[in-house]
């Protein structure tokens, strides 16, 4: 989860994570977040993913936020929501910029593509992993809409304000801020909507945890690919990634604290009367 703590005058964001019941809770990114939006758990790497609208970044550290490494930097205006694939290998993440879209990438950050473009703000991505489908609600024309990786349909058109969103077996599940509920309909034609909690407040996301949808295999789920920092799935295999300032050992597994170059600098301070 995203929380806020306040030192001093300043305001700072963290990653934490806690047990189910909330007890025990832990920072484990404490620095260098300015408005962090997406957040997505690579269950099977074992690594946390995020994506910083402040900073213009998605990032990537081991679930106890050790190696954090940036992935995505280039060409990025506003990234939101972020979900991953890891049984195939790529990550998703909407662009809220000048040009809104929602882009598709190896989970190593690279072979980025437009997937889909012409969206309004393309909010809480969720996949399908048993139809290899993609879900999203849009902010601006208040629809819910879904693609195939090839073509995009309209699921519903008619809601007055969807914002977060989740699929399970047969259903897509989303949060509405104008009506403060949760509803339900058919994933495919989005009929057979059903209210399933209201009086809500804003609901910022909605989430399932089932096990039919953590299922698959990647190279990554044994002894972590025997990479010494991050394994990082991509299309039918992986890459070890190191954290920041460090570098690929030539076995391509092991990482080395091998700048390539250093920058020295002085800083000049006010002098004191003596």
């Amino acid at each position: 989860s995203f929380s806020k703590r306040d030192y001093t005058s300043s305001e700072m964001w963290t990653i934490s994570r806690a047990f189910m019941n909330g007890s025990s809770v832990e920072h484990v990114i404490e620095f260098g977040l300015d408005y962090p939006e997406g957040m997505a758990v690579d269950w099977m790497g074992k690594n946390l993913y995020w994506a910083d609208t402040g900073t213009n970044r998605i990032e990537v550290a081991r679930l106890d936020g050790q190696y954090r490494q940036v992935l995505v930097w280039k060409d990025l205006d506003n990234p939101r929501s972020l979900a991953l694939d890891p049984t195939k290998g790529y990550m998703y993440w909407t662009e809220w910029g000048g040009k809104p879209r929602i882009v598709r990438a190896y989970m190593d950050g690279t072979n980025s593509i437009t997937l889909v473009d012409k969206v309004g703000r393309a909010n809480d991505l969720t996949i399908d992993y048993a139809d290899q489908r993609l879900y999203w609600t849009d902010l601006d024309t208040s629809m819910i809409e879904s693609s195939n990786m090839l073509e995009r349909e309209i699921i519903a058109d008619d809601l007055p304000h969807p914002f977060g969103l989740t699929q399970y077996s047969d259903y897509i599940y989303w949060t509405d801020w104008n009506l403060h509920s949760i509803e339900r309909a058919d994933k495919t034609s989005g009929k057979n909507r059903t209210l399933i909690q209201g009086h809500l407040d804003f609901v910022m996301d909605i989430l399932v945890f089932h096990s039919s949808r953590q299922d698959g295999l990647n190279d990554c789920v044994q002894n972590n690919g025997h990479c010494g920092h991050l394994c990082l799935a991509i299309p039918n295999g992986f890459r070890c990634g190191c954290a920041a300032h460090y570098t690929l050992d030539p076995n391509s597994r092991n990482c080395s604290c091998k700048p390539f170059c250093l920058l020295l600098y002085s800083v000049l301070v006010a002098p004191r009367c003596l």
